[in-house]
């Protein structure tokens, strides 16, 4: 399990430099979870069950990364929000704040070290760190501002918000840019080496590549360059595999950008252009429903198609489903393992 060269070889993809060997991931953590028997409720509070279904999926996967993504209102809660706390799903709101400038004019950066599960959070990473140490890169996770808004405000605030309070939706990118940095920055203090800029609003599916250039990727750049600047390895996603959104986000001054489905990586590539890291792209659907032979013949061509061009790391595009067959992720691993290896050799 794991090797020592594993944050120079991402560093490696990153740059264009040939890896030792090509770094390993998928978006696994609710999977391990279930397979392990861990509710969602301890996932997000207990952190010696948290971390051992973690460490124990790593080891059987031989992956080259450990999450801690409980869900994505760890950092927001603090501003006043009012959860449903469930056992077996994911926490979410009971209601978004209102979106108007009284409510703006209350926020503050909450103290990620006392405040609520921040520090949980917080030690989860920690404890990762010290049971894993530096063979396997440890994933902490920063919504990206434009997508905070929607999950502090609701969808349809941000959305109608970009045309009728523009300036509203201004200042509040520039508190979440603080927010966010302060978040990441306790989580890289506490032991995480790479952080997940997650910005699912800013996709295809949601918002104009217009508007995403106006709101969205210029508050992401913020943040990605601050947390880079402090020692982070920052890999950005909004879910999507768009090749013209896509090329918009390869300026972004992250070290990957995560590929949702859709689109042939390949085919991605040729409209990013060669200066970006490209992850992500594998079908979390097919991993579900297909059967180990046909996910392990995919993996395999995949990663056949996109390693010699460079620049390139395994990574599903979305999250394995929890009901995903072990047999399936274990074909996954296996093949996508042992192409690249044989590929790099």
């Amino acid at each position: 399990m794991a090797y020592d060269n594993v944050r120079d070889d991402f560093l490696a993809c990153s740059e264009g430099r040939a890896p030792s060997r090509m770094p390993v991931f998928a978006l696994a953590n609710e999977f391990h979870q279930r397979q392990a028997g861990v509710t969602y409720r301890e996932a997000r509070l207990d952190v010696a069950k948290a971390v051992a279904c973690q460490v124990e999926g790593v080891g059987r996967y031989d992956e080259d990364w450990a999450i801690v993504f409980p869900d994505d209102y760890i950092e927001f809660e603090p501003l006043g929000m009012p959860m449903r706390d469930s056992e077996d799903h994911p926490t979410m709101p009971l209601a978004y704040l209102p979106f108007d400038r009284k409510t703006f004019g209350r926020l503050r950066i909450p103290d990620a070290t006392t405040e609520m599960r921040l520090p949980i959070h917080l030690e989860m990473l920690r404890r990762l760190k010290q049971r894993l140490g530096g063979r396997v890169l440890v994933m902490g996770r920063v919504a990206a501002p434009f997508t905070a808004i929607a999950l502090v405000y609701g969808i349809e605030e941000l959305m109608v918000g970009m045309l009728a309070e523009p300036e509203l939706i201004h200042d509040n990118l520039r508190f979440l840019i603080d927010h966010q940095v302060a978040f990441g920055k306790a989580q890289l203090e506490a032991g995480a080496d790479l952080l997940w800029l997650g910005d699912c609003c800013a996709s295809s599916k949601f918002c104009s590549l217009d508007m995403c250039c106006r709101f969205a990727f210029p508050a992401a750049a913020e943040v990605a360059a601050a947390l880079k600047a402090s020692g982070a390895l920052v890999i950005y996603h909004t879910g999507d595999a768009s090749p013209g959104y896509l090329a918009r986000q390869a300026q972004l001054p992250v070290h990957a950008v995560n590929v949702g489905e859709g689109y042939r990586l390949a085919d991605v590539r040729k409209a990013v252009g060669p200066g970006m890291c490209l992850m992500g792209n594998f079908n979390p659907i097919l991993l579900r429903d297909g059967s180990p032979d046909e996910v392990a013949q995919s993996a395999a061509e995949m990663v056949r198609e996109n390693l010699p061009a460079g620049r390139y790391i395994f990574n599903t595009g979305e999250s394995v489903m929890c009901n995903a067959p072990a047999a399936n992720v274990a074909a996954m691993f296996d093949a996508v393992q042992r192409v690249a290896r044989k590929e790099e050799s």
